[in-house]
């Protein structure tokens, strides 16, 4: 079965000054998900577009060099008949049996009106919810299947957690990308803390930041020590003042 990606571009990027691929370009929590799987499953039937504020709709080995460009809601509706066009022509070209779509509210103004390009037999997963939650659905998407727990090397060991009915399934690595990619858009108030904190390199911030990362839910919808606990389970490390 053949099955098509289409993501979103990341505000993380690797610096180098030759052009490199946009699936290595873009350093964002789903990519490294996404170059985890492909190392994994290396002859996978999946051909991966990414959007990108600068480029469009493109192959992910398509060379870009580093550059510095926001998708905004404007800059998506401009987009949108270059998108479609190049869109419809992707899904004419091949048989897929499978899409996944990954992305941002901003970024789906671009595909506005795609369902009328989907024809019979072609199912469609759309990531919704937290990062934390889409990341999980491209992982079982991209897999067939939720990961399995406790099985493989130790730094791809799955964690699994619930806070008020929302399930996370991530590895510690995932969830600290997910907080680094949050600190470079500048999300939330990530050092509101009092006596707990998680390291994020070399930041302290506050655990209860990072699960409202992972699950959507308002800060002050949960405990502290809720947060910690939900992080344990993920293979997270707090640490106290």
């Amino acid at each position: 079965m053949r099955h098509l990606l289409i993501l979103a571009c990341s505000q993380r990027k690797r610096s180098d000054t030759d052009s490199l691929p946009a699936i290595e370009r873009y350093d964002g929590p789903t990519f490294r998900l996404l170059r985890r799987f492909l190392r994994k499953q290396p002859s996978a039937p999946l051909e991966i577009y990414i959007l990108s504020a600068k480029f469009g709709l493109i192959p992910s080995d398509y060379p870009i060099p580093d550059y510095d460009q926001k998708m905004t809601r404007d800059r998506s509706r401009q987009l949108q008949p270059e998108v479609i066009a190049k869109l419809k022509h992707i899904l004419n070209a091949k048989p897929y049996q499978q899409l996944c779509i990954c992305l941002g509210q901003d970024y789906f103004h671009a595909l506005d009106k795609y369902d009328m390009l989907i024809k019979s037999g072609l199912a469609v997963r759309i990531t919704t919810g937290s990062l934390g939650k889409k990341l999980a659905t491209l992982h079982d998407w991209l897999y067939g299947k939720p990961p399995e727990l406790g099985s493989g090397q130790a730094i791809d060991l799955q964690g699994k957690a619930c806070l008020k009915g929302i399930e996370v399934v991530m590895t510690a690595v995932e969830v600290l990308d997910v907080a680094r990619q949050a600190l470079a858009e500048g999300k939330g108030n990530p050092a509101s803390y009092q006596s707990w904190y998680v390291l994020v390199g070399d930041r302290r911030v506050s655990p209860k930041w990072v699960v409202s990362l992972l699950t959507g839910l308002p800060v002050s919808d949960f405990h502290s020590s809720a947060a910690r606990r939900m992080l344990q389970q993920l293979g997270l490390e707090t640490y106290r003042e």
